[in-house]
């Protein structure tokens, strides 16, 4: 008796709330780690915020909306709470008695779910109803209860098997996200490199460049700085002679015997580099 009275309990500590500390009232399981609660009673504790929740029994974060109702829980409470009372008039067994014959209260009745006394049987209330011993009664409810907890347990390991898988698939890939984002980060440090290099060879290569077209148009300009010297040289003797008189004039043709065709040894030559 002893025994039973332990299993009794321990199916009471199966079938109450852990946060109103009664039997569970419309129970609800969280997905995420199992766990089981009143729905009233988990409405109360998150309160009205749409923040995420957690469960109240392990602070593991879940989704408010999925929520799952145990309608093998709420039997097994309805047993519970049933064995409990059928516990309380057994342990009146010794002096419990039915109230209205004052017989002992042997039987079970299966439809009314009570237990009765012999009396009880034989009426009319109770005719045709299925009436078996009362330790009978308590034998088949605890191998139901039983059943039902066998269950529950699976449906639990279940639950704790998929959210186990569900972590390490999110951690795989969290993982794979990692290395390729590692990945991504080498390819444009070396995209960057390549460019700054390109930028560096680029740069160099066009100041060579306009050095090099520094030193032409030096060049050039000295080049015509000469050619402009000699010319005006030429010219202001030209000028000279012209304002001589005109037997002097006459007797100097020196600019006559010049080449027709100008050469480059021509004061006049100015070169196609110059011109262009």
């Amino acid at each position: 008796m002893a025994a039973a009275g332990g299993h009794i309990q321990h199916l009471r500590d199966e079938a109450t709330c852990s946060i109103c500390l009664d039997y569970f009232k419309d129970p609800v399981t969280i997905p995420e780690c199992g766990h089981n609660f009143c729905r009233s009673c988990l409405i109360q504790c998150w309160g009205e915020s749409e923040a995420e929740a957690s469960c109240p029994q392990c602070r593991e974060r879940v989704q408010r909306r999925s929520l799952i109702p145990n309608r093998q829980l709420a039997n097994v409470v309805e047993i519970a709470k049933n064995l409990s009372l059928q516990e309380g008039k057994e342990e009146g067994g010794k002096g419990g008695v039915c109230e209205d014959h004052q017989e002992p209260l042997k039987l079970f009745c299966k439809e009314d779910e009570a237990p009765i006394c012999v009396v009880c049987d034989r009426s009319k209330e109770h005719k045709h109803h299925e009436v078996i011993p009362l330790k009978e009664a308590f034998e088949e409810y605890k191998g139901e209860i039983c059943r039902h907890l066998e269950i529950l347990r699976k449906e639990r390991e279940e639950i704790l098997a998929y959210q186990a898988a569900l972590d390490k698939e999110c951690k795989d890939l969290l993982k794979l996200t990692e290395t390729e984002r590692l990945k991504t980060v080498e390819k444009f440090r070396e995209l960057r490199q390549f460019l700054e290099a390109q930028e560096k060879r680029l740069l160099t290569h066009m100041e060579e460049v306009e050095k090099e077209i520094a030193g032409r148009r030096d060049e050039q300009l000295a080049r015509l700085s000469r050619n402009l010297s000699s010319l005006e040289r030429i010219i202001q003797e030209m000028e000279e002679k012209s304002q001589q008189p005109a037997s002097e004039l006459l007797q100097v043709r020196w600019w006559q015997e010049q080449p027709k065709a100008p050469g480059k040894g021509c004061p006049f030559h100015v070169c196609k580099e110059c011109r262009g």
